[in-house]
């Protein structure tokens, strides 16, 4: 089943209610409204929402601490709408990460090879609010898939393990975002590309995009030749070409990257106790600020 074609189908429809869409073992649920996206909601866990939140300065532990305590009062808010309502965060901000996950599972789905769908249709009472176009959340997954492709060429994919670099201590200082950060101080040689990413509260995406700025920065290194071994993105490592011929001695062949085993589901990261969350940053050398740091300070 076309998963794309079903949902711009139901878009011209302006269809409401919830697909389903599976692959024997992992599903994703999307609801519709009017025609327009409302949410995507994965079988896996996903990103910590308050420790992404922390990760990308916008908001201090403290305040994520409060605001789950306030959320365990009113449980049936989600944490997002209490960080908004106690003025701790932007409505845009939310929905800055709600948008990036999004694309992220969209992008995911499109990729399973015969996946299963079923529609069901719901009062429009029933549903939350309309959000992004089914076009505008084709186009941007699309745009992802084809980034990530170019990503697993260059640092080996979400297995790759990251370590920093030699020269990094005698670098001269420099000012960083507070997402580089949240990655530099996690990378120690041991965590996975995918880890760091889960602890922080990014994608995986979001993750490896700002491991290139540090790469190109010069502070981080990652492996010269990691084929990842397991991976739930497009495609294996592509084979190299054989090597051109010589007179002496003859050319030996190049055998191709044999194709990553079936992937593995996310390990669960939740971080729903702000004790949790504590206790994560606490092993982080000087913590994490809000702040944008300057590191060596």
């Amino acid at each position: 089943m076309d998963v794309a074609a079903e949902l711009t189908a139901l878009a011209a429809q302006a269809a409401t209610g919830r697909l389903t869409v599976s692959d024997g073992q992992l599903s994703i649920q999307i609801l519709l409204r009017d025609g327009r996206v409302c949410t995507i909601e994965p079988s896996t866990a996903r990103p910590a929402l308050g420790m992404r939140l922390v990760s990308g300065g916008c908001v201090s532990l403290t305040n994520v601490g409060a605001a789950l305590s306030m959320q365990q009062q009113h449980p049936q808010m989600r944490l997002g709408d209490v960080l908004v309502r106690m003025g701790l965060v932007q409505r845009q901000e939310v929905e800055a990460v709600a948008w990036e996950q999004m694309c992220d599972d969209m992008a995911a789905m499109l990729r399973w090879s015969d996946p299963h769908t079923e529609f069901e249709s719901l009062r429009p009472d029933t549903v939350p609010a309309p959000g992004p176009t089914v076009e505008a959340l084709l186009t941007a997954a699309a745009s992802r898939d084809q980034r990530w492709q170019e990503i697993v060429r260059r640092i080996g994919g979400a297995d790759t393990v990251p370590s920093l670099s030699e020269e990094m201590m005698g670098a001269k200082d420099r000012a960083l975002r507070p997402t580089d950060w949240a990655v530099l101080c996690r990378v120690d040689g041991q965590r996975s590309l995918r880890s760091i990413a889960n602890q922080a509260g990014f994608t995986t995406f979001e993750a490896a995009s700002i491991l290139l700025g540090l790469i190109a920065g010069g502070l981080v290194t990652v492996p010269v030749a990691h084929l990842p071994t397991t991976t739930d993105r497009p495609s294996p490592w592509p084979a190299q070409p054989p090597a051109p011929a010589a007179p002496t001695p003859p050319p030996v062949p190049v055998v191709a990257a044999a194709p990553p085993p079936p992937p593995t589901p996310l390990p669960v990261d939740q971080f729903d106790d702000p004790a949790d969350l504590l206790r994560e940053l606490s092993q982080l050398s000087g913590g994490l600020d809000a702040a944008p740091r300057r590191r060596g300070h």
